[in-house]
Formats: structure tokens, sequence, C-alpha cells
């Protein structure tokens, strides 16, 4: 958050508008080379969580299929967006991502060990060094250009990926042995979760962020991307608490102790479900007064107030989302899950679709932030009801 004050200052409304609009192409790719490989990191790591030879060739495909995506998205931007400033920040931003994946596959060791406090360690000291970069970009005057500003992301990964990979190394013995039908098995079991995953971005983020970008100005849309900034980063409470508890659910799944998954579910919901309130309540009342401390009094538009709180309401229906995945995920109910995704975009499209047809400006943008609490939802009700009939 301080780092998108000082980035947000710099740039000012429109110019940070840019920057968001890289920032979310990037992030697209980024989830669809995800192709499902961390959550099936985690949960194959659960039952194996020394395993050298797992950890290398899940790290290999990781970086593979992303090497992959990241040149295709290139390449799509280059034919698309001839634009010099577009694909200098892409180029910028997506090599901070393909580091996040080294990250990833790392933490998911890290996690599967019950040594997360480690992997915390290289986030924070990657975020310091973000931070630093920032700082000394602001200080010495630097351009206010939007590719200069993903420097900084680009280092704190660089910084986080170093640690997380050293501290990985010393805690297990590293087997650097490709082996094909290991990926490939990988690769395959990984593929239901990531098609779940690209299908769930697409209606939580990325079509709402393209209405919203072909509907808004370039400054109104700095101020959505503020407030998705924010929404987000909220989301990811209970993206961490799920993937936490996942090697847990996963045992007692294993070992069929119905009794110890009802328990922890409960807890689960209880806990996320003070958490949503909170979020909900307490950011909707100071959404303004966050917006003006994050940037300025140009990124608070009056005549679109509801953005922040309607982000946050779907950060908080995220939260039983995550809840949903990641036991169906447990209970390798993937494509079950996969088919109701499907439901769930159709639902999400068609509410865009109206969106188009609506002359009104902010009923419009309503509309385009109503589809995705709407699909998320869907998925989350009907999860819900399917666990039920599996505890």
């Amino acid at each position: 958050m301080v780092s998108i004050k000082l980035v947000t200052n710099a740039l000012g409304a429109d110019e940070y508008g840019l920057y968001g609009k890289i920032s979310e192409y990037a992030l697209f790719f980024s989830v669809a080379a995800n192709l499902g490989i961390f959550g099936n990191t985690v949960r194959k790591m659960s039952e194996s969580p020394r395993d050298g030879k797992l950890f290398v060739n899940a790290l290999v495909l990781r970086m593979a299929t992303a090497l992959i995506f990241f040149g295709v998205g290139a390449g799509v931007a280059w034919i698309w967006i001839p634009n010099p400033v577009f694909a200098l920040g892409m180029v910028f931003f997506m090599g901070s991502l393909f580091l996040d994946y080294i990250t990833s596959v790392c933490d998911g060791m890290l996690q599967a060990n019950y040594k997360m406090g480690r992997a915390v360690a290289a986030l924070v000291l990657g975020r310091a060094a973000n931070l630093a970069l920032l700082l000394v970009l602001v200080k010495m005057g630097a351009p206010t250009s939007a590719p200069i500003f993903f420097l900084g992301p680009l280092l704190g990964a660089v910084v986080t990926a170093s640690l997380s990979f050293l501290f990985v190394r010393r805690l297990i013995r590293l087997e650097w042995k490709l082996d094909r039908d290991l990926m490939k098995m990988l690769f395959l079991t990984a593929l239901p979760f990531g098609i779940i995953n690209i299908i769930n971005n697409l209606y939580f983020r990325f079509l709402p962020s393209l209405f919203a970008a072909k509907t808004l100005t370039d400054a109104q849309y700095g101020s959505y991307n503020l407030s998705l900034h924010i929404a987000s980063t909220a989301a990811l409470l209970s993206t961490l608490l799920m993937f936490s508890s996942l090697p847990a659910l996963k045992q007692a799944i294993e070992h069929k102790e119905k009794q110890k998954i009802r328990d922890l579910l409960h807890t689960l919901k209880k806990s996320l479900f003070v958490l949503a309130i909170l979020m909900v309540l307490g950011g909707s009342f100071v959404a303004p007064t966050a917006i003006e401390l994050l940037s300025g009094k140009l990124f608070i538009l009056p005549e679109l107030w509801f953005i922040l709180p309607m982000l946050l309401i779907l950060a908080a229906v995220s939260y039983f989302y995550d809840l949903v995945l990641i036991t169906l995920f447990a209970f390798e109910k993937d494509l079950w899950l996969l088919k109701r995704e499907g439901l769930a975009l159709l639902v999400g499209l068609s509410l865009l679709l109206v969106s188009t047809f609506i002359p009104d400006l902010g009923l419009k943008t309503i509309f385009i932030l109503g589809s995705a609490i709407a699909a998320e939802g869907t998925t989350t009700v009907l999860g819900l009801r399917k666990i039920k009939t599996l505890i």
C-alpha cells in the first residue's frame, strides 16, 4: 500500500491508469501460465514433504510454462498494442512475475513442511527492496513514466525468489533429475485446477477490468484500479488461510477422519465470516480516506463512490469461494468444480453484455462489478452444497 501511494503520487491519475492497464494485461498471462501447478505442488508435497526430485521437476515445469505464456503475451502485445512504453512496462512486470513463479514453488515446499515463516521473511525482505528502490526513484526525480516504476517489483521479486530458493535448499536435498513422466503427471493432474483458476480470474477480475477500461477514462480507470488493488489485497487473507490449511485438510481426508474435517471447516467458516464482515463494513466506512491516503484527492470520484465497497463485497464472497475451491481441490473434485465454473462464467458474461446497453456511466459500472459478484457467488453457493454431501 505504501508502494502504491508512492507510484500514484509520482505518476498522477492518467499515467497511473496506463500503469494499471499494463499490470492487468501482464497479470492475465501470469494467471494463464499458472495452470494450477502451485496448488498441485502443495497437494503432492503434502504427501511427500521432503521429496527433492518432486520439487525440482515442479520448478522446471513451472518455469517452462511461464516462459511459453509470457512469450505469447509479449507477442500479442507487440502486434495489438504497438506502444513502446506499454511494451517496456510489460517486460519489466512480466520479469517480476516470472520470478514470483519460482517463489511460489518454493513456497509450496515450505508450506508442505510447515515452514511458512521462512517464506514470509523472504517476502517481507523482497517488499522492503521494492519499497527502497521506489523511494530512490522518487527521490531522484525519475521520469513520470509507468515502466520505470515496475523496476521496484522486479527488484523485490529477485530478492524474494533468491531467499526462498536458499531456504528450500537448506531444508531438503534437491535431486536434479528431470523425469518426463513425473512432470507429465504434475501437469495433467494440475490442469483442471489451472483451467478453474483461469475461468475464475476471467469473471472475477479480467473481464470486468476489460469492460471497465473501455467504459472509463484513464483517470477514472486509475481510481478503479487503485480500488481493485485494495480489494485484491484484502482478498488474499482467505487465499493464504486456505492454502495454509490444505496440508492438514488433505491429511485428514487421506486418513478418513471425517470429524476432524468437519471441525476444521467449521473453524475456517467462522473465521472467514468474521473477517468478511469486518472487511466490508470497515473498508466501506473508510473508503474515501483510504483512497486519499494511498493516492490523493484526484483519485476520489464522487460519481463512482460505490466502486470500492462493491469490490470489497466481491472480496468477501471470494473468502467463501476460496473455502470451496481448496476443500474440493483436497477432495480431488476438480472436474465437478470445473463444470460449475463454466456456468459461473456464463452468468458473469450475461451481466457484462447487459452493461453494454446501459448508457448511464454509474449504472453501467454497477453491472460490470455486479457480474463478478454474481458469478463468484454462483460457484460458491453450489460448492458449499457439494461439500455438505462429502462430509
